[in-house]
């Protein structure tokens, strides 16, 4: 008989999606399905609406306007945006030793192209910053980049704290929180940051191809410049770009198809409730934190408490490459194994010399039997 399957990447991304999102569809291709706002007929009204409401809900979710709802193709374009639109040459900024590529890489860039400089918080192997080490280093600096949640073991750095010391300092501070939405509770977070990148196709169960990059009230927006240039749908007779939100950042044909299955999906979550969604993944994730620790050569890659729904760990003296496989092969159960996108992340756990770790991460329609099964196999494949 075939195993059902049992799937933990959900750091990757989401699955399965809002019970809503096939209907949602099929929806807007019968009843929309044309450009948001580019004409006055029905059609483009009803997207345009789509449109809004999906600004709306993200705007009530992280606490600003509508307005400052900024749709891209995914978080890491979102942070490309603020980044690279917001630091000029000469520019300091800091950030955490545990980065995702999507920081680290596009700041390594811009420190190549125009000689930005790049300063680096002191972590540990647990994924604990050093505050006295973040105000130093923030003295001076324009700007604050880090991930809110890590995405290979779930540590969360202290973010009042750090919002503190951004404020402090004048910096503006952007947060990663592509881990974050949709797994924490995120109220007011735009009241403690400046920018805030995530995407919408994992805590928020949505399909993949849309990316968000929300503004403070407070933010100025005059101090980032847009990536793409082009048609908005607005100004038409000039050959300058607006200059208001959100038409500044959004030229070009948007994904309407993604955001109305996003709106959807989001509409589904408060009507489940959120705040049972976030604690259903933290009672699991403690509970696999708990069980893990009952096995023999386990090493864990964890912070119990307050964290994200991300957990990593290896077997010693087995591969990653062939748990995984086993996991996969014999029971049915999807993890990710490797780097994660997040070498640096792995250079602070010492992990690079396993070449990364088995990581699972926990989704909504997870449940306890299916953690139980993933205890089962894991002693199994020590045991062998």
């Amino acid at each position: 008989m075939d195993k059902k399957l049992v799937y933990f990447d959900n750091a990757s991304t989401s699955f399965p999606k809002a019970p809503i999102l096939q209907e949602s569809f099929y929806n807007f291709l019968d009843n929309a399905g044309v450009n948001a706002s580019r004409g006055v007929y029905s059609l483009a009204l009803e997207s345009g609406r789509i449109l809004h409401r999906c600004r709306l809900l993200l705007s009530q979710l992280v606490s600003t306007e509508p307005k400052r709802i900024l749709f891209h193709l995914n978080a890491t374009h979102a942070i490309n945006v603020a980044l690279q639109g917001f630091l000029k040459r000469g520019d300091i900024v800091v950030t955490t030793q545990m980065e995702h590529n999507a920081i680290k890489r596009t700041l390594n860039a811009l420190k190549e192209k125009i000689g930005i400089e790049i300063r680096e918080i002191t972590t540990d192997e647990f994924g604990n910053i050093s505050l006295q080490s973040a105000k130093e280093l923030c003295k001076g600096a324009r700007m604050l980049a880090c991930v809110h949640v890590n995405n290979v073991n779930g540590a969360t750095i202290p973010l009042e704290e750090l919002s503190q010391i951004a404020k402090d300092e004048n910096l503006c501070f952007l947060l990663d929180a592509s881990q974050s939405v949709g797994v924490l509770p995120v109220d007011n977070i735009l009241k403690k940051v400046d920018l805030i990148a995530f995407s919408g196709h994992k805590g928020l169960l949505s399909t993949m191809g849309v990316g968000v990059l929300g503004l403070s009230k407070e933010f100025d927006e005059d101090l980032l410049e847009p990536l793409i240039f082009g048609g908005t749908g607005s100004l038409s007779e000039e050959e300058y770009q607006p200059r208001f939100l959100p038409d500044k950042f959004e030229s070009g044909t948007i994904n309407m198809h993604g955001i109305t299955n996003l709106k959807d999906s989001l509409e589904w979550i408060y009507s489940y409730g959120i705040y049972n969604i976030y604690n259903h993944k933290a009672n699991l994730k403690e509970y696999l934190y708990e069980k893990l620790q009952t096995i023999n050569n386990i090493n864990i890659y964890s912070t119990q408490g307050t964290s994200g729904a991300n957990l990593s760990f290896i077997i010693k003296n087995k591969s990653i490459s062939d748990v995984e496989f086993l996991l996969s092969d014999t029971y049915n159960i999807c993890t990710r194994i490797g780097l994660h996108c997040s070498p640096a992340t792995h250079k602070c756990l010492d992990t690079l010399k396993y070449g990364g770790t088995i990581r699972v991460s926990i989704g909504a329609f997870n449940t306890k039997d299916e953690i139980d099964y993933l205890i089962y196999a894991i002693k199994e494949i020590e045991a062998k």
